[in-house]
């Protein structure tokens, strides 16, 4: 193996996790086209975007540990090559369900990758202030590569179908491979830990089923699947709390959760990504479906998060050693929160510059405040057990992500669909002459009434869209405020708990 410059490693590491951060939104500007082509309903749809983080996140904490146990590069390598396959196989999907299940084995690759980047990362920069600036760096590429995934997926929908955005993977990923294996370093746990298998099996089919019943409970209601989905979830993770006070070496120490700084910091992720993969569900939508733009023109204009996001990580170290952690982190939640709120009162007609100021907003939230709660993650973790911190941290960022899409989607669909039906009632003898079938899909989803609209004549379609457009904007307003206020309680914990400054940043 050659030997290369720590910075060259955090390139390549840089390298694999853009992959997986992208997917993570790409996929999203071309729900639109998997609507219209592959006939997908809301639900599928929905299982479009959270099979890939519902898998990512079960499998997280396993892969972490294996890449301790049996070598971190070995997992990297073996998660490329499933996220590569993953990816060819969901390119050539015939249908929605097929879709639904390479994303999940997609997502299973990305939990061998993420954790193995960060563990490596924490194993190649020993000195204190040089990891604070690659854990910054890595934050930064991270929430990046969430943020301008629109922007990827709108430009390959510019010039070819929605398979386009699978087929791009595999050939990246054939380079990263490549320089994985010629420059990386191998590193591992020296005393080589049982692997708690038990442990694995128990918090992996626990967050499948918890965040199965939150996306199934707001379509679906209470029935028998998902009141299975949810008493499933709290059995498997009270029993996994259970066994892993009683481990010989369990897979997630629960006496890190004793540390006020480790449980703060692991909220912060979780809240933060939250609000960012919730917004993103349906910023896209709206762009495309209300305001009429292409997929690139939605993605593009999705760049002032992206932007703020990318500058506030790369400043985030600095600022803190300057004001303090807890300063930058509350500054940065709060931002966030504004964020949200600015875009809950953007309405159908909206400028375009409004939006971006919002955007941008949430992204420098975003930026300063990432960097220093994985940071605080990692130094409350053993260096030994890099992989199993880099997990935890990685689990409650797609665990954030996926609750954000399902709650605020949720609320967005409730809101929506109570809009949708007061049209309806107002419209009165007008409604019978309107097909039941077209009255249902109208109140399925802003994308199923859109398909519908465009069938419709000139004259009728615009003041459809209308009223479309507005409904859908009134719940994606209730869903900004909801995210907003989570966001804020996030603020009052860490003024409260999160340390004035990183005084154990991996001594």
């Amino acid at each position: 193996m050659a030997r290369a410059s720590k910075w060259s490693i955090l390139a390549i590491l840089s390298f694999a996790l853009a992959l997986i951060s992208l997917d993570n939104t790409i996929v999203n500007v071309a729900l639109p086209s998997l609507q219209e082509e592959l006939g997908a309903t809301t639900a599928q749809l929905q299982w479009i975007v959270d099979a890939y983080s519902v898998l990512f996140a079960g499998t997280l904490l396993f892969a972490g540990s294996l890449g301790d146990r049996f070598g971190r590069k070995r997992i990297l390598l073996i998660g490329l090559v499933i996220f590569g396959l993953g990816s060819l196989a969901a390119g050539a999907s015939p249908d929605a369900n097929v879709l639904i299940a390479c994303r999940a084995i997609m997502g299973i690759g990305g939990a061998f990758i993420m954790p193995s980047t960060l563990s490596i990362l924490v194993q190649t920069f020993t000195v204190p202030t040089e990891r604070a600036q690659a854990i910054g760096i890595w934050a930064a590429v991270a929430g990046v590569g969430v943020a301008i995934g629109p922007i990827a997926g709108g430009a390959l929908l510019e010039h070819f179908s929605w398979h386009a955005v699978f087929l791009v993977n595999p050939p990246l990923v054939l380079i990263v491979l490549i320089l994985a294996l010629r420059f990386i370093p191998e590193s591992l746990d020296e005393t080589k830990p049982m692997l708690d298998l038990r442990g694995a099996a128990l918090v992996s089919l626990g967050l499948i089923a918890l965040v199965t019943f939150i996306v199934e409970l707001p379509d679906g209601g209470l029935t028998a699947f998902t009141i299975t989905s949810g008493a499933a979830a709290a059995i498997l993770l009270a029993a996994f709390v259970w066994w892993e006070k009683r481990a010989p070496r369990p897979l997630l120490p629960m006496s890190l959760f004793a540390d006020r700084v480790f449980t703060v910091a692991v909220v912060m992720v979780g809240l933060v990504y939250f609000a960012l993969m919730g917004a993103l569900f349906f910023l896209p939508q709206f762009l495309q479906l209300v305001q009429g733009l292409s997929p690139l023109q939605s993605g593009i204009g999705m760049l002032p998060g992206a932007g703020g996001l990318l500058v506030a990580s790369l400043l985030s170290p600095r600022i803190a050693e300057r004001f303090g952690a807890r300063r930058t982190v509350v500054t940065g939640v709060v931002a966030v929160a504004a964020g949200l709120m600015l875009m809950s009162f953007v309405q159908p007609m909206t400028s375009y510059p409004y939006v971006g100021l919002a955007l941008g907003v949430t992204g420098i939230g975003m930026g300063l405040t990432l960097p220093q709660a994985t940071n605080a993650v990692l130094s409350r973790v053993p260096r030994e057990r890099s992989g199993m911190g880099a997990a935890v941290n990685d689990a409650v960022t797609e665990l954030g992500g996926s609750f954000g899409v399902a709650v605020l989607g949720g609320v967005l669909a409730y809101f929506y669909r109570n809009r949708i039906d007061t049209v309806i009632a107002d419209a009165g003898a007008q409604a019978t002459l309107v097909p039941q079938q077209a009255l249902d899909a109208v109140r399925e989803s802003l994308a199923a009434a859109s398909v519908l609209i465009q069938q419709l004549p000139a004259g009728l379609a615009g003041p459809a869209r209308d009223l479309v457009g507005g409904a859908f904007v009134s719940g994606m307003g209730w869903a900004l405020t909801v995210g907003a206020a989570v966001t804020l309680i996030g603020a009052l914990l860490a003024w409260r708990f999160f340390p004035a400054h990183m005084e154990r940043v991996e001594e």
